[in-house]
């Protein structure tokens, strides 16, 4: 895929001086790490995000689908400690020390692949597919050897002279292989409280004073600082062409990026995706083209034509392109939602990504519900999870501190 020239690529954050990586979270498939680098490009007007000038480095995030040969390597040089996770401990109060060393050769590991973009959002947000290259294969094929006995770990491998040999390089290097990457850079303070090792879980009563006093003021604050301003590339179609699949005056219904299985959408044609089996795992998203709904919170009666045009189309679009019926998908917001402006996802019954009870919220039971009363969601309490130390979750906590004391006095 074509990209912007001007875009930040994982190569060039790789690159910089000064570059360092801690491991944010590991698992057997997936590690999450925070880049820390000097800023790849001086101006960043082409993101449409504000950044304070005056600042010499930037924080990016890296999210690798990972095999788990990798895991040990990845995770070592992580923020926390093992201990202060299970307490609960607050990352910004129990950060380990950066390792140098550590870092290094996380990162001397990823400059061994090749990163081919396969989509970007037009800001933040970039899909990269990691090859190994010819250093890292050949590397590959001479560790399996020393393992198997048949030959010395200090001996160059420079062919592969027997087909035996080629064979375990080729079995060797499928060890080190491909592997998916999500580029978040620059990545704000709330993507990185986001990707923090988790510290467990409150379950937020959020009444109407509670949003007018806290939520809301903080919510304004995340959409006027201009992180949210990728979204105008999407809804008008200057980025993600590839994934469109409905565009009218109103909003726009992308294949969501969590669709991860999903053909290529560049290289596969598009009636190849009828009844293919990535459908199992069928995600997409609609985003309305207003920018007055930043989430359930502010929809009123009014907004229900538009709600039932979105359920309508999209799930129309979806059986047209995918071949799946309506009453295999649902379509459903969240509450709290991953970004500040109104959208819509539409996932088959299999894909219980989201779904969780105390975010998720059916579009016709929203539809239903403003129908009863077209002010419905600026009077009800909505409960709602939320990770600890994230910034919504602290200012909740010193919020409802303080009204504890004042009411104690």
């Amino acid at each position: 895929m074509a990209s912007d020239s001007n875009a930040i690529t994982v190569a060039d954050i790789l690159a910089k001086d000064g570059c360092k990586i801690q491991s944010l979270t590991v698992s057997e498939q997936h590690a999450t790490l925070l880049v820390s680098h000097s800023n790849v490009i001086d101006n960043n007007e082409h993101m449409n995000i504000k950044e304070n000038v005056e600042s010499k480095t930037t924080c990016s995030l890296l999210k690798l689908t990972v095999v788990p040969f990798h895991k040990a390597l990845l995770g070592g040089n992580p923020v926390m400690s093992p201990e202060d996770i299970e307490k609960g401990h607050l990352p910004e109060r129990n950060m380990l020390q950066h390792n140098p060393q550590s870092s290094d050769e996380i990162i001397s590991f990823l400059r061994k692949y090749e990163f081919v973009l396969k989509s970007e959002s037009g800001a933040e947000y970039s899909y990269y597919c990691a090859n190994p290259n010819a250093d890292l294969i050949k590397s590959a094929g001479r560790f399996g050897a020393a393992l198997e006995g048949k030959r010395d770990i200090d001996n160059e491998v420079t062919s592969a002279s027997t087909e035996k040999e080629s064979n375990l390089i080729a079995d060797t290097a499928s060890k080190f292989g491909s592997f998916d990457v999500e580029l978040i850079s620059p990545a704000s303070a709330y993507q990185i409280s986001r990707a923090m090792p988790g510290l467990g879980h409150v379950l937020i009563h959020e009444t109407p004073e509670l949003y007018n006093n806290v939520v809301e003021p903080y919510i304004r604050s995340v959409v006027d600082n201009g992180s949210l301003s990728w979204i105008a590339n999407v809804v008008e179609v200057k980025k993600e062409k590839e994934r469109l699949l409905v565009n009218n005056d109103n909003f726009v219904v992308n294949i969501d990026t969590k669709w991860r299985s999903h053909p290529p959408p560049l290289t596969t044609p598009r009636e190849q995706w009828f009844n293919h089996p990535s459908t199992a795992d069928l995600y997409c998203l609609a985003i309305v083209k207003r920018y007055d709904i930043a989430c359930i919170r502010d929809l009123r009666g009014g907004h229900i034509p538009l709600l039932k045009q979105i359920q309508e189309e999209g799930l129309k679009a979806i059986e047209k392109v995918y071949g799946v019926g309506e009453d295999q998908i649902r379509a459903f917001v969240h509450y709290q939602p991953q970004f500040y402006h109104l959208h819509v996802h539409f996932t088959r019954l299999e894909n219980e990504v989201g779904c969780a009870v105390e975010r998720g919220h059916l579009i016709s039971d929203v539809i239903q519900n403003l129908e009863l009363d077209a002010e419905y969601y600026c009077k009800r309490t909505i409960t709602y999870k939320l990770k600890k130390g994230t910034p919504l979750q602290s200012l909740i906590d010193q919020h409802q501190t303080e009204e504890g004391n004042s009411c104690a006095e």
